[in-house]
């Protein structure tokens, strides 16, 4: 256990599969040639913990997950990229006796003129237990002393995100939790989340709508969602909107924040996006930020993201992040 941590992450350490440059996708029977194919690290939770880490200092940054080591070795592109990131990975649960499973896989197929289809394959890595999770108690212990924040997705049964929730509520550990990461077309009972609630949350607008029943499609919307989930003792609630940008609401203040102006490039996509706004969430508020500056920083962060090719985070000496005050 790294015992110099101000942030730990919970949710999964995944694959992505991706094939571009298809002229078009397969009809049923076809065969159709994509121009490259790659394997590269995926999970929301690994998203996230990887992104945080170029923000805080070396060895600040802890993962928390389940893998299995399966027998083409695929375990290792995520759990490696987060040791290349500088990220602790001890507390990262590995089953040895389930070889011939195998790590969660996300499929992307991407056309030469931008569009997109995905498919996803669940796998043990978001199977993580209370019991289980229960291991990496003295990293939450220190991380409470130390007054860092525990990141969380929902990459995980909703009884151990319940169980998460509680253990930080014990030790008066902060939560942000991101919402993602049931499967959407699962009915889902989300108030046990709400027993010990987080102190920040950041929804998209079909998280939001999940999570409240109020179907979010602009700021008003967005107010009743947060008032809803602020009843509930979520102090801080952030709604990203994608192109219209996002709403911060805390127990002082509400506002909008527009996307910035940039130059949006053929091969943009949204994947990861949310988690580079949650990681500069995190870390900004463990510099001491303000919310609404750290909402915007994490906005415009999470923007970069977007137009930046693959999922190379975006560290906090951007030349347009120096721009923004802070």
């Amino acid at each position: 256990m790294n015992d110099t941590s101000l942030a730990a992450v919970i949710g999964a350490l995944n694959i992505d599969l991706v094939i571009q440059g298809l002229p078009h996708f397969a009809e049923p029977g076809e065969q159709v040639n994509g121009r490259s194919v790659r394997l590269s690290p995926g999970g929301k939770g690994r998203n996230i913990a990887a992104m945080l880490a170029p923000w805080l200092a070396p060895g600040q940054v802890s993962m928390i997950g389940k893998l299995v080591q399966d027998s083409q070795g695929l375990y290792r592109i995520p759990l490696d990229s987060l040791t290349r990131a500088g990220v602790d990975t001890s507390a990262v649960l590995i089953e040895a006796d389930r070889t011939q499973d195998l790590p969660t896989l996300s499929i992307f197929l991407n056309q030469e003129n931008g569009q997109r289809a995905s498919y996803y394959l669940p796998g043990r890595n978001e199977s993580l237990t209370p019991a289980e999770l229960d291991r990496s108690l003295p990293l939450l212990e220190q991380l409470a002393i130390d007054r860092g924040i525990l990141v969380m997705t929902l990459e995980m049964p909703i009884e151990t995100a319940a169980h998460a929730l509680e253990l930080a509520h014990e030790l008066d550990l902060c939560i942000m939790l991101d919402p993602g990461g049931q499967p959407p077309e699962a009915e889902i009972d989300f108030f046990p989340l709400f027993n010990h609630p987080p102190e920040w949350i950041k929804p998209n607008i079909q998280e939001a709508e999940r999570l409240t029943g109020i179907s979010v499609t602009d700021f008003d919307s967005g107010a009743l969602a947060a008032k809803k989930l602020q009843a509930w003792g979520v102090e801080n609630v952030l709604i990203t909107n994608g192109v219209n940008g996002a709403y911060g609401f805390s127990q002082t203040e509400s506002f909008r924040i527009p996307v910035p102006e940039l130059e949006i490039p053929p091969h943009a996509e949204s994947t990861g996006c949310g988690d580079q706004v949650m990681a500069v969430l995190c870390a900004e508020t463990l510099h001491g930020r303000p919310f609404r500056e750290t909402a915007e920083k994490a906005i415009l962060t999470g923007t970069l993201q977007f137009i930046r090719q693959g999922l190379e985070p975006i560290p906090p000496d951007h030349p347009l992040l120096k721009e923004t005050p802070g």
